[in-house]
């Protein structure tokens, strides 16, 4: 009988021998990829390659060079000798070759892909391609909002002499465009003055030293085990009720309540009057954009960029779970149909990106944005791209280009 009890016991200790072994083994590795992760926010790696500029409150430094190091890329970005995350070229455009300057924030620098894969390099690769030569000059710079990105225009763009204007949008650029600090870097801000904005108060203030502590972020702390951050952070991105459905055992802290910050409050539904007085704002700064590139001879086209969370339907659950969200109070589709409202009344064309990237992100595969980072990827810059150029070549904007009906 004894014989028998351990002959019945044996498969069971070589089970879970074989288990043991296996979480040993998965643990190591992934204490190994922890290891080589990079990590860091926006705001601290801005200050790295940038430096104050008393009319944008902060400027990239000609030939810069900085890694950005993150869990998702690691990237290498170079700035040119005019200041621009762009092959070096000058102001003057080689003959025969035209100019579109694309303005916009960190998704426009795309300090998350090497610099073949940005939007603008892809747009201009597919540019010549089809037999149209452009230099998509990347006009982009991090943590700038719309009326960075006028001033920045009216200083420094036009002088590239460009034919047509991209203007990236991005959520939070509404309330930013109300805002003197971002995350305590001085920047400008724009008072309303006959009708018109205005820059307040220049020269803008010069950045403290100890500037750029950063938002609050959307993950807990990390527990020894790097096994069990893996499938902890898996959950968290991927399914929150299991998580803390698990969180009740006692194997990580619940999914905490986060306070909602002004610049989320764009997708509520009810009125809040600093995002009205801030909406109010950024309809004037962008009716001033189009004065300026009409008075050049320009056009101009705002290309709406979508958050993550507008585009893809677990992290929309995700952020509605956090921020205690009643489905019934909060529209994600709500800033980019005012931007459109602000652009059908003042005359703007709107390019909204949030359909083509929501297909691709649905699908199986690449998806268009870093699960952690929340910025494109390749995919999602190879998006904006094409739907730029179907925009331009539907319009006629580029009529003189031989492969314009290709």
């Amino acid at each position: 009988m004894a014989t028998t009890f351990r002959q019945r016991l044996a498969p069971l200790v070589l089970v879970l021998v074989s288990t043991l072994l296996t979480l040993l083994v998965l643990e190591a590795a992934f204490r190994i990829l922890r290891r080589g992760q990079g990590g860091g926010k926006e705001e601290a790696e801005i200050l790295r390659y940038t430096e104050y500029d008393p009319i944008l409150g902060w400027r990239k430094i000609p030939r810069a060079r900085v890694v950005y190091n993150r869990r998702e890329y690691k990237v290498e970005v170079v700035i040119n000798g005019l200041g621009l995350r762009d092959p070096e070229r000058g102001y003057e455009a080689p003959p025969g070759t035209a100019r579109i300057l694309a303005l916009g924030d960190s998704f426009i620098e795309g300090y998350s892909v090497p610099l073949p894969q940005t939007a603008t390099q892809i747009l201009e690769s597919s540019l010549a391609f089809a037999g149209c030569p452009a230099d998509v000059i990347n006009g982009g710079t991090a943590g700038y909002s719309t009326d960075q990105e006028l001033l920045f225009y009216q200083t420094e763009g036009h002088r590239y002499s460009p034919r047509i204007v991209l203007l990236f949008f991005h959520y939070n650029d509404v309330i930013y465009n109300d805002r003197q600090e971002y995350f305590g870097t001085p920047k400008p801000v724009f008072e309303m003055g006959e009708g018109r904005p205005c820059v307040h108060r220049l020269p803008v203030r010069s950045r403290s030293p100890d500037t750029a502590a950063g938002p609050a972020t959307e993950s807990e702390p990390g527990s020894p085990s790097a096994l069990v951050d893996w499938i902890r952070e898996r959950l968290w991105y991927g399914a929150p009720r299991a998580y803390n459905t698990v969180a009740r055992l006692g194997l990580w802290p619940p999914m905490p309540r986060m306070s909602t910050r002004l610049e989320l409050r764009v997708y509520e539904r009810r009125r809040v009057e600093p995002v009205e007085d801030a909406w109010a704002k950024t309809a004037a700064i962008l009716a001033e954009v189009a004065r300026a590139t009409q008075a050049r001879g320009a056009r101009l086209l705002v290309i709406y960029v979508p958050s993550r969370m507008e585009v893809d339907d677990q992290t929309w659950r995700l952020s509605r779970q956090l921020y205690d969200w009643a489905e019934a109070g909060w529209d994600r589709r709500r800033v980019a149909q005012r931007l459109r409202d602000i652009g059908a009344q003042a005359g703007i064309p709107v390019l909204d990106l949030t359909e083509p990237l929501r297909r691709a992100s649905a699908g199986w595969g690449d998806k268009p944005y870093f699960t952690y980072d929340g910025h494109w990827t390749a995919l999602g810059h190879r998006i904006a791209a094409e739907e730029t150029q179907r925009f331009l070549t539907a319009h006629a904007w580029l009529h003189d280009c031989p492969g314009r009906d290709r």
